[in-house]
């Protein structure tokens, strides 16, 4: 159950709001799996971290093999 959301404070506020029992339980039920449904973890957030980090690598080292050869041409075409 996620930490941020609490389903029997929800629905007893439901309930003291003058809303049957009922129907309390099934929207804190369906309130509960929209909110769990959207969390994320921090397992994903390292994953999508690590990848983020590849990426970036990536396309640095490009960048350098790029630069050095442009380097190297106008190396060539000057002398």
């Amino acid at each position: 159950m996620p930490d941020n959301f609490d389903s029997v404070a929800f629905m007893d506020t439901l309930i003291e709001g003058g809303m049957p029992e009922k129907q309390a339980k099934a929207l804190a039920s369906a309130m509960f799996q929209l909110v769990d449904s959207h969390l994320v973890t921090k397992n994903y957030l390292d994953m999508r971290l690590a990848q983020l980090k590849s990426e970036l690598i990536q396309w640095m080292v490009g960048v350098i093999v790029v630069q050095t050869g442009l380097t190297a041409v106008l190396f060539k075409l000057m002398h």
